[in-house]
Formats: C-alpha cells, sequence, structure tokens
C-alpha cells in the first residue's frame, strides 16, 4: 500500500498571520497536536505543534524582552515571543510523496519522531499521513502486498465525499482504506449513530462488496482510558 491509500485529504491548514492564542484553539478544537502553515496557493510553508506552543510558555515571565533578546540569537528570540503562526513555527518540513510506502512511509515517522507527515505532489499539499493510518493500513493486510487499484481510490474518494455531503459527519480523526472493493474503517467519530452513518455510506457506494468497521465512538476511547 501507499501513502495515497491511507493518507488524509481533508487537511486543516493555516494561514502564517494567524495570532499564536488561536492556533492553540485549533488543535484544542480538532484534537490535533500539530497543524500545518500554508498559504493561499497551498505550498506548505512549516508546522506548528504543541511543542512549539509549549516552549513559549518556558520563557522566564520575570526577565525583561532586552535581556531575552541578548541571551538569545535573533530566531530563538521570534521562536519564543512570536505572536503569530510564522514566527512560531518549525520550518523545515519532511514530507513523502503520494506513491512513498507505508514501510517508507513509517520508517520516516520512526527516525525523525514524528507523529505525522504531509503529502506532496509538485510543491502542494494533497494530504497527510498520521502514525495511526499507517498502523490501520498494516492492521488491514497484514504482511500482504496490497495495490489498491484505480476503482479502489474513486470507492474511498466516494465514501469520504458522501459522508461529507451527506451525514455531516467528521472525518478528521477517522479513515478509509479500500482494497480490491473491500472497505476498512478505522478511527474515531462521535457517537453511534456517526459510526452507522459512516457504515451505511461505504455500503452505497458503487463498487463496495463488503465493509469492515473497525471505528471506535469518542465515549469509547475515553472508558478505555479511564
Amino acid at each position: 500500500m501507499r501513502a495515497k491509500d491511507v493518507m488524509t485529504t481533508d487537511v486543516i491548514t493555516i494561514d502564517p498571520e494567524v495570532d499564536v492564542t488561536s492556533v492553540a484553539k485549533i488543535l484544542l478544537d480538532h484534537r490535533i497536536s500539530a497543524v500545518l502553515v500554508s498559504n493561499e496557493n497551498g505550498d506548505v510553508l512549516g508546522v506548528v505543534s504543541e511543542g512549539d506552543l509549549m516552549r513559549r510558555s518556558e520563557r522566564d515571565p520575570g526577565r525583561s524582552w532586552w535581556l531575552s533578546l541578548a541571551a538569545n540569537s535573533t530566531d530563538r528570540f521570534v521562536r519564543r515571543h512570536g505572536t503569530r503562526a510564522k514566527d512560531i513555527m518549525s520550518r523545515d518540513v519532511i514530507s513523502v510523496t503520494q506513491d512513498a510506502s507505508l514501510a517508507d512511509v513509517a520508517r520516516i515517522l520512526e527516525s525523525n519522531h514524528i507523529k505525522r507527515v504531509p503529502v506532496i505532489e509538485g510543491g502542494r499539499l494533497v494530504g497527510l499521513v498520521t502514525r495511526a493510518d499507517v498502523l490501520r493500513g498494516l492492521a488491514s493486510f497484514g504482511h500482504r502486498e496490497v495495490r489498491p487499484t484505480v476503482e479502489d481510490w474513486d470507492i474511498r474518494s466516494g465514501i469520504i465525499a458522501l459522508v461529507k455531503r451527506s451525514t455531516g459527519v467528521s472525518m478528521q480523526s477517522a479513515d478509509v482504506i479500500v482494497a480490491n472493493g473491500e472497505v476498512y474503517l478505522w478511527g474515531i467519530v462521535e457517537n453511534e449513530r456517526d459510526r452507522t452513518a459512516v457504515r451505511v455510506a461505504a455500503e452505497n457506494v458503487v463498487g463496495v462488496t463488503k465493509v469492515h468497521n473497525f471505528m471506535n465512538t469518542l465515549s469509547e476511547v475515553v472508558h478505555g482510558l479511564s
């Protein structure tokens, strides 16, 4: 399987001018630990993570700004005291292409100690692959080498579009994997009604032969952590 077979295409991005407080709210509202920064053309400029926000909070509130400036490099000062996404974002964004194998994506995530990697084609952001996406792909097919067809990709796109258009269910924390006409639903949705709605949507897309629903609800996840 390839990155394009498991990636999330509805990726949350922010403008480089967004203020830091708004960035923090976006992370909390969407239950994500990082967000990509892109311009109006879709070019990825950087990424802001929880770590970037936490590093800002480590500054000594009792130290005056000019002492901080004297003690740190200009870049470090901007990263810690900046008020915009462009000031605190990490600019060295590691990415993969759509045709990167899951094994290669897994190695990149592991070797760089990161949780997600953007998928970029022609300099433009087309998706995002997380550790969970890789694990779901591997869990669906084990060690078998599966090559989804063009029809499988069309089915996947059709399911995601139908869910978004007709159910109102957020797929931000969910994923759809399709191979040989079989659909594998993974991730987290809000409640049992949402889980059922996604399954029904998948069953109504032409070409689907079977649906495997491994989705969890938010309450199940919270209960599992308690």
